[in-house]
C-alpha cells in the first residue's frame, strides 16, 4: 500500500511537472478510491490520454474537448456514429432549457457511456475519481475532458481535455458548476 502511495505521488508530482500545472498536496491525494488505488480501467484511461492527447489535440482547431475524448474512449470500446453524436451533443434545442428539463441530450459523454451500458454513473462528487470523465456546464458553455484531480473543498477540478486556453491538449482547473455530470467507464 505504501509502495503505490509513493509511486502515485511521484507520478503526480512528475506529470504535474511535464505538463507545467502547479498542484497543491492534496490534489494527488484526493485520487485514491477507498482502497487507495485507482481502479485499473482509469489508470489506462489516464496513461492514454497523457500518451496521445498532445497528438490528438496539437491545436484547439485540430481537436476540440469533444474531439479529444472519442478517440480515448474508442481505445477501449467501438463507438458507432450515435455514440459519438451524443457526445458532440448534436442538437438544435436551447442546452440550458434541456439541462433544467433534465435531458439527457447535454450530458454529453455521460449519457453516450451510460446508455451504451460503458459506463456508470457517478453521483456524488465525493465518489469521483482520476479517469472518470465528465460534461459540465456553465450558464453560457460547456466543456468535457478526464478527471485528474478534484478538490471538494474547494469545489474544483482538474481535467485533461482541450481548451483555448492552452491550445488545444493541456490540464486545466475549472470550478464545480451546477450541472456537471460525472461517469465512470467500464
Amino acid at each position: 500500500m505504501r509502495i503505490k502511495f509513493i509511486i502515485l505521488l511521484y507520478f503526480c508530482l512528475t506529470t504535474s511537472t511535464i505538463l507545467g500545472v502547479n498542484l497543491a498536496q492534496n490534489d494527488c491525494l484526493l485520487e485514491l478510491d477507498e482502497k487507495g488505488v485507482i481502479p485499473e480501467r482509469n489508470q489506462q484511461i489516464i496513461d492514454s490520454v497523457i500518451k496521445y492527447g498532445p497528438f490528438i489535440s496539437s491545436t484547439y482547431k485540430k481537436a476540440v474537448c469533444t474531439e479529444l475524448i472519442i478517440p480515448i474512449i474508442a481505445k477501449f470500446h467501438k463507438l458507432d456514429k450515435i455514440d459519438k453524436n451524443r457526445i458532440r451533443i448534436i442538437t438544435n434545442q436551447n442546452i440550458q432549457t434541456l439541462l433544467k428539463e433534465n435531458s439527457p441530450i447535454p450530458k454529453g459523454v455521460y449519457y453516450a457511456l451510460v446508455e451504451k451500458g460503458i459506463g456508470a454513473s457517478i453521483d456524488k462528487k465525493e465518489d469521483v475519481l482520476p479517469g472518470d470523465f465528465v460534461q459540465f456546464w456553465t450558464s453560457t458553455w460547456g466543456h468535457c475532458g478526464i478527471l485528474k484531480s478534484i478538490n471538494i473543498e474547494n469545489n474544483t477540478m482538474e481535467l485533461y481535455s482541450s481548451f483555448p486556453s492552452t491550445n488545444g491538449y493541456g490540464v486545466q482547473r475549472f470550478r464545480i458548476p451546477e450541472y456537471c455530470f460525472f461517469v465512470r467507464m467500464k
